[in-house]
Protein backbone atom coordinates (compact mmCIF):
# COMPACT_ATOMS: atom_id res chain seq x y z
CA UNK A 1 0.00 0.00 0.00
CA UNK A 2 1.28 3.51 -0.80
CA UNK A 3 2.21 5.79 2.10
CA UNK A 4 4.64 8.59 2.95
CA UNK A 5 6.03 8.40 6.49
CA UNK A 6 8.00 11.65 6.15
CA UNK A 7 4.86 13.50 5.04
CA UNK A 8 2.84 12.18 7.98
CA UNK A 9 5.58 13.17 10.43
CA UNK A 10 5.87 16.63 8.88
CA UNK A 11 2.13 17.31 9.33
CA UNK A 12 2.12 16.12 12.94
CA UNK A 13 5.28 18.11 13.68
CA UNK A 14 3.79 21.24 12.08
CA UNK A 15 0.72 21.07 14.32
CA UNK A 16 2.95 21.13 17.41
CA UNK A 17 5.47 23.59 15.96
CA UNK A 18 2.75 26.10 15.07
CA UNK A 19 -0.67 25.19 16.57
CA UNK A 20 -2.29 27.99 14.54
CA UNK A 21 -2.01 25.79 11.43
CA UNK A 22 -4.19 23.07 12.99
CA UNK A 23 -7.28 24.83 11.65
CA UNK A 24 -6.00 24.30 8.10
CA UNK A 25 -5.10 20.67 8.77
CA UNK A 26 -8.50 20.05 10.34
CA UNK A 27 -10.25 21.30 7.16
CA UNK A 28 -8.57 18.71 4.93
CA UNK A 29 -7.25 15.81 7.00
CA UNK A 30 -9.04 13.07 8.90
CA UNK A 31 -7.06 10.89 11.34
CA UNK A 32 -7.82 7.83 9.21
CA UNK A 33 -5.80 9.33 6.36
CA UNK A 34 -2.60 8.43 8.22
CA UNK A 35 -1.16 5.06 7.21
CA UNK A 36 0.61 4.45 10.53
CA UNK A 37 -1.85 3.58 13.30
CA UNK A 38 0.20 5.40 15.95
CA UNK A 39 0.17 8.60 13.90
CA UNK A 40 -3.55 8.25 13.24
CA UNK A 41 -4.24 8.00 16.98
CA UNK A 42 -1.97 10.93 17.70
CA UNK A 43 -3.65 13.14 15.09
CA UNK A 44 -7.05 12.31 16.55
CA UNK A 45 -5.88 13.28 20.03
CA UNK A 46 -4.32 16.55 18.82
CA UNK A 47 -7.62 17.49 17.16
CA UNK A 48 -9.51 16.72 20.39
CA UNK A 49 -7.16 18.82 22.51
CA UNK A 50 -7.26 21.66 19.97
CA UNK A 51 -11.07 21.71 19.89
CA UNK A 52 -11.12 21.78 23.69
CA UNK A 53 -8.47 24.52 24.06
CA UNK A 54 -6.19 25.63 21.19
CA UNK A 55 -3.69 27.03 23.69
CA UNK A 56 -2.85 23.65 25.25
CA UNK A 57 -1.09 22.21 22.18
CA UNK A 58 2.53 21.79 23.22
CA UNK A 59 4.92 18.91 23.74
CA UNK A 60 4.29 18.72 27.48
CA UNK A 61 0.52 18.58 27.15
CA UNK A 62 0.85 15.85 24.53
CA UNK A 63 2.83 13.42 26.73
CA UNK A 64 -0.28 11.34 27.75
CA UNK A 65 -1.42 11.23 24.10
CA UNK A 66 2.06 10.14 23.00
CA UNK A 67 2.05 7.34 25.51
CA UNK A 68 -1.40 6.19 24.39
CA UNK A 69 -0.45 6.19 20.71
CA UNK A 70 2.96 4.61 21.16
CA UNK A 71 5.01 7.58 19.90
CA UNK A 72 8.00 8.49 22.06
CA UNK A 73 8.54 12.03 23.32
CA UNK A 74 11.93 12.12 21.64
CA UNK A 75 10.35 11.15 18.29
CA UNK A 76 7.73 13.86 18.62
CA UNK A 77 10.43 16.38 19.48
CA UNK A 78 12.38 15.33 16.39
CA UNK A 79 9.31 15.74 14.16
CA UNK A 80 8.79 19.24 15.55
CA UNK A 81 12.45 20.26 15.11
CA UNK A 82 12.40 19.14 11.45
CA UNK A 83 9.66 21.64 10.57
CA UNK A 84 11.12 24.75 8.97
CA UNK A 85 7.88 26.42 7.88
CA UNK A 86 4.14 25.71 7.81
CA UNK A 87 3.45 27.86 4.75
CA UNK A 88 2.87 24.78 2.58
CA UNK A 89 0.78 22.90 5.12
CA UNK A 90 -2.36 22.94 2.93
CA UNK A 91 -0.63 21.28 -0.03
CA UNK A 92 0.96 18.71 2.32
CA UNK A 93 -2.48 17.90 3.75
CA UNK A 94 -3.98 17.53 0.28
CA UNK A 95 -1.18 15.13 -0.68
CA UNK A 96 -1.81 13.05 2.46
CA UNK A 97 -5.51 12.93 1.59
CA UNK A 98 -4.79 11.89 -2.01
CA UNK A 99 -2.49 9.06 -0.92
CA UNK A 100 -5.18 7.87 1.51
CA UNK A 101 -7.70 7.96 -1.35
CA UNK A 102 -5.34 5.89 -3.49
CA UNK A 103 -5.10 3.26 -0.74
CA UNK A 104 -8.88 3.19 -0.43
CA UNK A 105 -9.22 2.80 -4.20
CA UNK A 106 -6.74 -0.08 -4.23
CA UNK A 107 -8.61 -1.86 -1.44
CA UNK A 108 -11.89 -1.43 -3.30
CA UNK A 109 -10.41 -2.88 -6.50
CA UNK A 110 -8.91 -5.77 -4.54
CA UNK A 111 -12.39 -6.55 -3.23
CA UNK A 112 -13.62 -6.73 -6.82
CA UNK A 113 -10.70 -8.98 -7.84
CA UNK A 114 -11.68 -11.38 -5.06
CA UNK A 115 -15.07 -11.76 -6.74
CA UNK A 116 -13.49 -12.85 -10.01
CA UNK A 117 -15.22 -16.23 -9.76
CA UNK A 118 -18.70 -14.75 -10.20
CA UNK A 119 -20.63 -15.93 -13.26
CA UNK A 120 -24.25 -14.95 -12.52
CA UNK A 121 -25.19 -11.79 -14.44
CA UNK A 122 -27.00 -10.11 -11.53
CA UNK A 123 -24.20 -10.89 -9.08
CA UNK A 124 -21.58 -9.53 -11.50
CA UNK A 125 -23.56 -6.35 -12.03
CA UNK A 126 -24.09 -5.92 -8.30
CA UNK A 127 -20.35 -6.36 -7.65
CA UNK A 128 -19.44 -3.79 -10.32
CA UNK A 129 -22.10 -1.32 -9.17
CA UNK A 130 -20.94 -1.60 -5.56
CA UNK A 131 -17.35 -1.03 -6.65
CA UNK A 132 -18.31 1.99 -8.76
CA UNK A 133 -20.18 3.49 -5.81
CA UNK A 134 -17.19 3.03 -3.50
CA UNK A 135 -14.76 4.42 -6.09
CA UNK A 136 -17.05 7.42 -6.62
CA UNK A 137 -16.88 8.17 -2.90
CA UNK A 138 -13.11 7.71 -2.97
CA UNK A 139 -12.91 10.14 -5.89
CA UNK A 140 -14.93 12.67 -3.91
CA UNK A 141 -12.14 12.67 -1.30
CA UNK A 142 -9.68 14.02 -3.84
CA UNK A 143 -11.85 16.70 -5.45
CA UNK A 144 -13.13 18.52 -2.39
CA UNK A 145 -12.13 22.15 -2.43
CA UNK A 146 -12.39 25.02 0.00
CA UNK A 147 -16.09 25.74 0.54
CA UNK A 148 -15.72 29.12 2.23
CA UNK A 149 -15.46 32.25 0.11
CA UNK A 150 -15.14 35.87 1.13
CA UNK A 151 -17.78 38.47 0.30
CA UNK A 152 -15.85 39.79 -2.71
CA UNK A 153 -15.56 36.34 -4.28
CA UNK A 154 -19.23 35.61 -3.64
CA UNK A 155 -20.19 38.93 -5.22
CA UNK A 156 -18.05 38.33 -8.33
CA UNK A 157 -19.35 34.77 -8.72
CA UNK A 158 -22.89 36.12 -8.63
CA UNK A 159 -21.98 38.84 -11.13
CA UNK A 160 -20.68 36.20 -13.57
CA UNK A 161 -23.89 34.21 -13.35
CA UNK A 162 -25.98 37.39 -13.58
CA UNK A 163 -24.21 38.37 -16.80
CA UNK A 164 -25.15 34.96 -18.25
CA UNK A 165 -28.73 35.64 -17.20
CA UNK A 166 -28.66 39.04 -18.91
CA UNK A 167 -27.45 37.38 -22.10
CA UNK A 168 -30.73 35.49 -22.20
CA UNK A 169 -32.84 38.43 -21.09
CA UNK A 170 -34.21 39.05 -24.58
CA UNK A 171 -35.98 35.69 -24.47
CA UNK A 172 -36.72 36.03 -20.75
CA UNK A 173 -34.79 32.83 -20.11
CA UNK A 174 -32.12 32.43 -17.44
CA UNK A 175 -32.18 28.67 -17.98
CA UNK A 176 -32.55 26.30 -20.92
CA UNK A 177 -35.76 27.09 -22.87
CA UNK A 178 -38.16 24.14 -23.14
CA UNK A 179 -40.18 25.93 -25.87
CA UNK A 180 -43.30 25.14 -23.85
CA UNK A 181 -44.16 28.78 -23.41
CA UNK A 182 -46.24 28.62 -20.23
CA UNK A 183 -43.65 26.40 -18.55
CA UNK A 184 -40.78 28.69 -19.53
CA UNK A 185 -42.71 31.65 -18.15
CA UNK A 186 -42.97 30.00 -14.71
CA UNK A 187 -39.51 28.40 -14.54
CA UNK A 188 -37.56 30.83 -16.77
CA UNK A 189 -36.27 27.68 -18.45
CA UNK A 190 -34.65 24.63 -16.86
CA UNK A 191 -32.12 25.94 -14.35
CA UNK A 192 -28.61 24.56 -13.89
CA UNK A 193 -28.02 22.61 -10.64
CA UNK A 194 -31.77 22.01 -10.25
CA UNK A 195 -33.41 18.68 -9.54
CA UNK A 196 -36.87 18.73 -11.13
CA UNK A 197 -39.33 15.97 -10.20
CA UNK A 198 -42.43 15.38 -12.34
CA UNK A 199 -44.95 13.06 -10.71
CA UNK A 200 -47.92 11.38 -12.36
CA UNK A 201 -50.15 8.32 -12.35
CA UNK A 202 -49.88 5.91 -15.32
CA UNK A 203 -51.19 7.16 -18.70
CA UNK A 204 -50.90 10.82 -17.73
CA UNK A 205 -48.15 11.51 -20.29
CA UNK A 206 -44.82 11.21 -18.47
CA UNK A 207 -42.97 9.66 -21.41
CA UNK A 208 -44.67 12.02 -23.86
CA UNK A 209 -43.47 15.04 -21.88
CA UNK A 210 -39.97 13.60 -21.59
CA UNK A 211 -39.77 13.06 -25.35
CA UNK A 212 -41.14 16.52 -26.09
CA UNK A 213 -38.60 18.17 -23.80
CA UNK A 214 -35.78 16.25 -25.48
CA UNK A 215 -36.92 17.21 -28.98
CA UNK A 216 -37.58 20.83 -28.06
CA UNK A 217 -34.19 21.31 -26.41
CA UNK A 218 -31.94 19.14 -28.58
CA UNK A 219 -33.34 20.19 -31.96
CA UNK A 220 -32.78 23.78 -33.05
CA UNK A 221 -34.65 25.64 -35.78
CA UNK A 222 -34.51 23.96 -39.17
CA UNK A 223 -33.93 20.54 -37.63
CA UNK A 224 -30.34 21.35 -36.69
CA UNK A 225 -28.65 19.97 -33.53
CA UNK A 226 -29.54 21.85 -30.35
CA UNK A 227 -28.37 21.57 -26.75
CA UNK A 228 -26.69 18.24 -25.86
CA UNK A 229 -28.62 16.03 -23.46
CA UNK A 230 -28.95 12.53 -22.04
CA UNK A 231 -32.06 10.42 -21.61
CA UNK A 232 -32.02 7.53 -19.15
CA UNK A 233 -35.08 5.47 -19.99
CA UNK A 234 -35.47 2.68 -17.45
CA UNK A 235 -38.92 1.68 -18.65
CA UNK A 236 -39.07 2.11 -22.45
CA UNK A 237 -36.47 0.88 -24.92
CA UNK A 238 -34.58 3.27 -27.18
CA UNK A 239 -36.51 1.76 -30.12
CA UNK A 240 -39.84 2.65 -28.47
CA UNK A 241 -38.69 6.19 -27.76
CA UNK A 242 -37.45 6.62 -31.33
CA UNK A 243 -40.79 5.41 -32.72
CA UNK A 244 -42.67 7.91 -30.55
CA UNK A 245 -40.35 10.72 -31.64
CA UNK A 246 -40.71 9.85 -35.34
CA UNK A 247 -44.49 10.01 -34.88
CA UNK A 248 -44.11 13.36 -33.10
CA UNK A 249 -41.99 14.88 -35.87
CA UNK A 250 -43.73 13.37 -38.90
CA UNK A 251 -47.39 13.58 -37.90
CA UNK A 252 -47.78 9.88 -38.78
CA UNK A 253 -49.92 8.12 -36.19
CA UNK A 254 -48.06 6.11 -33.59
CA UNK A 255 -50.34 3.17 -34.29
CA UNK A 256 -49.37 3.15 -37.97
CA UNK A 257 -45.68 3.13 -37.06
CA UNK A 258 -46.22 0.29 -34.57
CA UNK A 259 -48.14 -1.76 -37.09
CA UNK A 260 -45.93 -0.92 -40.06
CA UNK A 261 -48.90 0.31 -42.09
CA UNK A 262 -47.56 3.61 -43.41
CA UNK A 263 -49.47 4.90 -46.41
CA UNK A 264 -47.52 5.55 -49.63
CA UNK A 265 -48.02 9.30 -49.31
CA UNK A 266 -46.57 9.20 -45.76
CA UNK A 267 -43.16 7.89 -46.79
CA UNK A 268 -41.81 11.34 -47.50
CA UNK A 269 -42.86 12.50 -44.03
CA UNK A 270 -41.30 9.39 -42.53
CA UNK A 271 -37.97 9.91 -44.31
CA UNK A 272 -37.90 13.57 -43.28
CA UNK A 273 -38.61 12.65 -39.65
CA UNK A 274 -35.80 10.08 -39.60
CA UNK A 275 -33.43 12.69 -40.98
CA UNK A 276 -34.46 15.32 -38.42
CA UNK A 277 -34.34 12.88 -35.50
CA UNK A 278 -30.84 11.85 -36.56
CA UNK A 279 -29.75 15.44 -35.90
CA UNK A 280 -31.18 15.53 -32.38
CA UNK A 281 -28.31 16.21 -29.99
CA UNK A 282 -29.01 13.66 -27.24
CA UNK A 283 -28.08 10.12 -26.29
CA UNK A 284 -30.44 7.46 -24.95
CA UNK A 285 -29.52 4.86 -22.35
CA UNK A 286 -32.20 2.21 -21.83
CA UNK A 287 -30.47 -0.11 -19.38
CA UNK A 288 -33.13 -1.50 -17.06
CA UNK A 289 -32.46 -1.32 -13.32
CA UNK A 290 -29.57 1.10 -13.71
CA UNK A 291 -28.31 2.66 -10.48
CA UNK A 292 -27.55 6.27 -9.59
CA UNK A 293 -23.85 5.38 -9.51
CA UNK A 294 -24.12 4.11 -13.10
CA UNK A 295 -26.09 7.18 -14.19
CA UNK A 296 -23.41 9.41 -12.65
CA UNK A 297 -20.58 7.53 -14.35
CA UNK A 298 -22.30 7.63 -17.76
CA UNK A 299 -23.29 11.29 -17.40
CA UNK A 300 -19.72 12.28 -16.57
CA UNK A 301 -18.51 10.38 -19.65
CA UNK A 302 -21.13 12.04 -21.87
CA UNK A 303 -20.25 15.51 -20.55
CA UNK A 304 -16.56 14.90 -21.09
CA UNK A 305 -16.88 13.47 -24.61
CA UNK A 306 -19.74 15.41 -26.23
CA UNK A 307 -21.02 18.00 -23.77
CA UNK A 308 -24.10 17.79 -21.56
CA UNK A 309 -26.67 20.49 -20.77
CA UNK A 310 -29.55 18.47 -19.30
CA UNK A 311 -30.53 14.99 -18.08
CA UNK A 312 -33.95 13.31 -18.31
CA UNK A 313 -34.72 10.15 -16.29
CA UNK A 314 -37.81 7.96 -16.66
CA UNK A 315 -38.42 7.03 -13.92
CA UNK A 316 -37.38 7.26 -10.24
CA UNK A 317 -39.04 4.04 -9.09
CA UNK A 318 -37.10 1.99 -11.65
CA UNK A 319 -33.66 3.13 -10.48
CA UNK A 320 -31.83 0.26 -8.80
CA UNK A 321 -29.65 0.16 -5.72
CA UNK A 322 -28.24 -2.08 -3.04
CA UNK A 323 -30.01 -5.48 -2.91
CA UNK A 324 -32.19 -5.92 0.13
CA UNK A 325 -32.43 -2.20 0.86
CA UNK A 326 -35.78 -0.99 2.19
CA UNK A 327 -37.75 0.84 -0.46
CA UNK A 328 -37.94 4.08 1.53
CA UNK A 329 -34.19 4.10 2.14
CA UNK A 330 -33.45 3.25 -1.51
CA UNK A 331 -35.61 6.05 -2.92
CA UNK A 332 -34.21 8.50 -0.36
CA UNK A 333 -30.63 7.64 -1.27
CA UNK A 334 -31.37 7.78 -5.01
CA UNK A 335 -33.06 11.18 -4.89
CA UNK A 336 -30.16 12.61 -2.88
CA UNK A 337 -27.75 11.12 -5.41
CA UNK A 338 -29.60 12.76 -8.30
CA UNK A 339 -29.51 16.14 -6.56
CA UNK A 340 -25.76 15.68 -6.05
CA UNK A 341 -25.45 14.86 -9.77
CA UNK A 342 -27.22 18.08 -10.78
CA UNK A 343 -24.88 20.11 -8.59
CA UNK A 344 -21.74 18.26 -9.68
CA UNK A 345 -22.35 18.55 -13.42
CA UNK A 346 -24.12 21.93 -13.12
CA UNK A 347 -27.04 20.83 -15.29
CA UNK A 348 -30.79 20.48 -14.71
CA UNK A 349 -31.84 16.91 -13.93
CA UNK A 350 -35.49 16.11 -14.68
CA UNK A 351 -36.68 12.86 -13.13
CA UNK A 352 -40.18 11.44 -13.52
CA UNK A 353 -41.89 9.67 -10.62
CA UNK A 354 -44.87 7.37 -10.23
CA UNK A 355 -47.50 8.60 -7.81
CA UNK A 356 -49.27 6.60 -5.12
CA UNK A 357 -52.56 4.83 -5.84
CA UNK A 358 -54.13 7.03 -3.17
CA UNK A 359 -54.89 9.46 -6.01
CA UNK A 360 -57.43 7.01 -7.43
CA UNK A 361 -59.18 6.62 -4.08
CA UNK A 362 -60.04 10.31 -3.72
CA UNK A 363 -62.97 12.11 -5.26
CA UNK A 364 -60.57 14.69 -6.67
CA UNK A 365 -57.92 12.95 -8.76
CA UNK A 366 -55.58 15.92 -8.87
CA UNK A 367 -52.22 14.91 -7.35
CA UNK A 368 -50.98 16.32 -4.08
CA UNK A 369 -47.47 16.53 -2.62
CA UNK A 370 -48.35 13.65 -0.28
CA UNK A 371 -48.90 11.39 -3.30
CA UNK A 372 -45.18 11.21 -4.07
CA UNK A 373 -44.40 7.59 -3.41
CA UNK A 374 -42.13 6.05 -0.81
CA UNK A 375 -40.00 8.95 0.41
CA UNK A 376 -40.33 12.36 2.01
CA UNK A 377 -36.83 13.07 0.72
CA UNK A 378 -38.30 13.86 -2.71
CA UNK A 379 -40.06 16.95 -1.39
CA UNK A 380 -36.96 17.87 0.61
CA UNK A 381 -34.35 17.55 -2.16
CA UNK A 382 -36.23 18.64 -5.28
CA UNK A 383 -35.91 22.25 -6.42
CA UNK A 384 -39.04 21.97 -8.57
CA UNK A 385 -41.94 19.53 -8.23
CA UNK A 386 -44.69 19.27 -10.83
CA UNK A 387 -47.67 16.96 -11.30
CA UNK A 388 -49.20 15.85 -14.59
CA UNK A 389 -52.98 15.60 -14.79
CA UNK A 390 -55.51 14.81 -17.55
CA UNK A 391 -59.08 15.65 -16.64
CA UNK A 392 -60.49 13.79 -19.66
CA UNK A 393 -58.83 10.57 -18.45
CA UNK A 394 -61.20 10.52 -15.48
CA UNK A 395 -64.15 12.42 -16.94
CA UNK A 396 -65.06 11.51 -20.53
CA UNK A 397 -67.34 14.56 -20.69
CA UNK A 398 -64.63 16.96 -19.53
CA UNK A 399 -64.43 20.35 -21.15
CA UNK A 400 -60.64 19.94 -21.19
CA UNK A 401 -60.42 17.26 -23.83
CA UNK A 402 -56.92 16.47 -25.08
CA UNK A 403 -55.30 18.81 -22.58
CA UNK A 404 -52.49 17.86 -20.21
CA UNK A 405 -51.92 20.04 -17.17
CA UNK A 406 -48.58 20.36 -15.41
CA UNK A 407 -49.14 21.80 -11.95
CA UNK A 408 -45.94 23.34 -10.53
CA UNK A 409 -46.49 22.68 -6.82
CA UNK A 410 -43.02 23.61 -5.59
CA UNK A 411 -40.32 25.91 -6.91
CA UNK A 412 -37.49 27.31 -4.85
CA UNK A 413 -37.25 31.06 -5.43
CA UNK A 414 -39.97 31.03 -8.06
CA UNK A 415 -43.72 31.21 -8.64
CA UNK A 416 -46.16 28.31 -8.71
CA UNK A 417 -48.79 27.77 -11.36
CA UNK A 418 -50.40 25.43 -13.86
CA UNK A 419 -49.17 24.85 -17.40
CA UNK A 420 -51.68 23.62 -19.98
CA UNK A 421 -50.55 21.81 -23.14
CA UNK A 422 -52.54 20.39 -26.02
CA UNK A 423 -52.06 16.60 -26.15
CA UNK A 424 -52.05 15.15 -29.64
CA UNK A 425 -52.16 11.55 -28.47
CA UNK A 426 -52.08 9.93 -31.92
CA UNK A 427 -48.74 11.62 -32.62
CA UNK A 428 -47.30 11.48 -29.06
CA UNK A 429 -46.98 15.27 -29.22
CA UNK A 430 -47.43 18.13 -26.75
CA UNK A 431 -47.85 21.62 -28.13
CA UNK A 432 -48.47 25.08 -26.77
CA UNK A 433 -52.11 25.67 -26.01
CA UNK A 434 -53.32 28.70 -27.94
CA UNK A 435 -56.87 29.68 -27.03
CA UNK A 436 -56.92 32.45 -29.60
CA UNK A 437 -58.12 32.44 -33.18
CA UNK A 438 -55.01 30.57 -34.36
CA UNK A 439 -55.68 27.67 -31.98
CA UNK A 440 -56.00 24.93 -34.55
CA UNK A 441 -52.90 25.89 -36.54
CA UNK A 442 -50.79 26.24 -33.39
CA UNK A 443 -51.94 22.96 -31.91
CA UNK A 444 -51.00 21.06 -35.06
CA UNK A 445 -47.51 22.54 -35.11
CA UNK A 446 -44.47 21.53 -33.13
CA UNK A 447 -43.83 23.51 -29.97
Amino acid sequence: MPFDTHLEEHILGAMVYEPACIAEVFETVQPRYFYHTAYSKLCKRIFELWEDDPKQIDLTALIPALEDSGVSVSKMAEMTRNVITTLNITSHCERLRDIAALRAGIRTCQELVQQGGLRDRDEIREAITTTMGKLSRVSDMTIKVETMVDAKTAAMNFHDSFERMLAGAKSGMSGIPTKIHALDKILSGLQDNNLIVIGARPSMGKTTLMNQLALNISLADGGQPGEPGAIFSLESSSDELARRMVSNISGISLQSLKAGTILPEEWEKYTMAISILSNANFVIDDQAGTTVAEIKAKARKIQRERGLRYILIDYLGKIGGAPGAKRYDLVSENIRGLKDLAKELKVPVVVFSQLSRKVEERQSKRPLMSDLRESGEIEQEADVIGFLYRDDYYDKESSKKNIIELDIAKQRDGPLGTVEMAFLKDFNRLVNLDRGENARAEQMALV
